[in-house]
């Protein structure tokens, strides 16, 4: 009998292709600035028609601790999430979380500002992971040296939360919070429509609602 062949995993895939563009930009420097004008997001290109920039942005990094960042997490929670969901379903809740970031940041973030990065789907990745297996029990290496354990859904809960705050208050306005806070809520709303996670509070008093409206 034949073994079964082994599927590309599709969070390598991706991974792979961040640090492949990555090493394109740093390789053709004298090319970096047209990639980053053509294809990083900004209000003024969408503007202009250029609407593959809520995709494309994602792929492009600033440096190589801002690579390093998305593509680490993207391996800890992406291999889970996508050994549940599926390689075609994760590939969706990433390009999902990656536009939807965009969107929030063009629209609430300063859109004048040039995006770049994965952290907006790799964000919805960590939510997507939080829903799924809220009450695991994960370790998390602060400064990379000091390990914290907690339950995943509280790692939920303080990106979002933290996200939204940083973007109210205009901590370090150079960072994308809106593009997180976006791409958190696509996440989680992907991952409950596929039927994972318990319902959230505002979610039962909808159902007690519609329930009640039927009667």
């Amino acid at each position: 009998m034949r073994g079964k062949r082994r599927r590309i995993s599709a969070v390598v895939v991706l991974i792979a292709i961040n640090t492949g563009i990555f090493i394109y930009q740093w390789l053709n420097p004298w090319w970096s600035d047209y990639l980053l004008d053509f294809y990083g997001l900004s209000a003024s290109g969408l503007e202009e028609g250029r609407w593959w920039q809520l995709i494309t942005y994602a792929f492009l990094h600033a440096n190589i601790w801002h690579l390093l960042f998305n593509v680490l997490s993207l391996w800890f929670a992406g291999r889970i999430v996508e050994r549940v969901m599926g390689a075609g379903r994760f590939v969706a809740l990433y390009v999902a979380s990656a536009v939807a970031g965009g969107v929030a940041q063009v629209l609430f973030g300063g859109g004048n500002t040039l995006l770049l990065g994965a952290s907006g789907a790799v964000c919805g990745v960590i939510i997507a992971f939080a829903t799924m297996f809220s009450e695991a029990q994960i370790v998390l290496l602060l400064f990379f040296v000091i390990p914290l354990k907690f339950r995943a859904k509280y790692l939920g809960w303080g990106l979002a939360g933290s996200s939204l705050v940083f973007l109210l208050t205009g901590f370090e306005s150079w960072i994308g919070h809106a593009a997180h806070l976006g791409g958190c809520v696509a996440g989680y709303l992907l991952a409950r429509l596929n039927g994972y996670g318990m319902p959230s509070a505002p979610e039962r008093l909808l159902r007690r609602w519609f329930s009640w409206r039927s009667i």
